[in-house]
């Protein structure tokens, strides 16, 4: 009677079984499958993220964007106005919303380079600079922007911390190749100026050629 009894038992646990696999298998179909997440690259996460800062407008957007970068560029001839034959290799472009970019830049060049940052200058059509203010060859105007010219270093390498709206490094007439580091944050700066003295100076000295083109006329 017990040998019957387990006989029973045994013939069954593969039938249980048996169904159990079957009903999980026909709930496991009926679950929809999950959809995983692309895998990002690093190439579309640089793109995204510029997109996003400068199509997003004000500050915090402008702040968001920490440039990371690494890699190789050769030069080609300068767009800046007065630099005949030279070449030249603009890292770190000017961004359409007029950020500043904080950070640090480590370059190994080729040739010997200078190192130039642009800082945006904003002044009226009117505002007439005289060589009294010393030398301007460096305020120059490029892409439809004034920018000041400050050279911040030179050499064949070098690691260089700046503050601007621009970086490139300037050689000769002859071409080279940058392989470079940078790490910097951008945010949307204050514009101060004041050009007081500047005024007064302009005023001054068009009341000074008023008065001698009287003189003239009376003499």
């Amino acid at each position: 009677m017990l040998e019957s009894k387990i006989k029973v038992l045994l013939s069954t646990i593969p039938i249980a079984l048996l169904g159990a696999v079957m009903v999980l298998g026909v709930q496991s179909a009926a679950l929809p499958a999950l959809a995983q997440p692309a895998q990002e690259t690093f190439f579309e996460s640089d793109v995204r993220g510029a997109n996003e800062t400068q199509g997003g407008g004000g500050e915090a957007a402008a702040a968001g964007a920490a440039l990371l970068r690494q890699g190789q560029i050769s030069s080609s001839l300068s767009d800046v106005p007065g630099r005949d034959d030279t070449q030249a290799v603009v890292i770190v472009p000017p961004r359409d919303d007029n950020a500043v970019l904080s950070g640090i830049l480590t370059f190994q060049a080729s040739r010997p380079v200078d190192l130039f940052v642009w800082n945006n200058v904003e002044l009226e059509n009117t505002t007439a600079i005289p060589e009294e203010f010393g030398d301007l060859d460096d305020i120059v105007n490029i892409g439809g922007k004034t920018f000041a010219l400050a050279e911040v270093g030179s050499g064949n390498s070098a690691s260089v911390p700046f503050t601007g709206n621009a970086v490139e490094v300037v050689g000769e007439d002859e071409p080279f190749i940058v392989t470079y580091s940078l790490n910097a944050f951008p945010a949307l700066a204050n514009l101060v100026s004041d050009l007081q003295s500047l005024n007064s100076f302009n005023a001054t000295a068009a009341e000074e050629g008023d008065d001698a083109g009287n003189d003239d006329d009376e003499g």
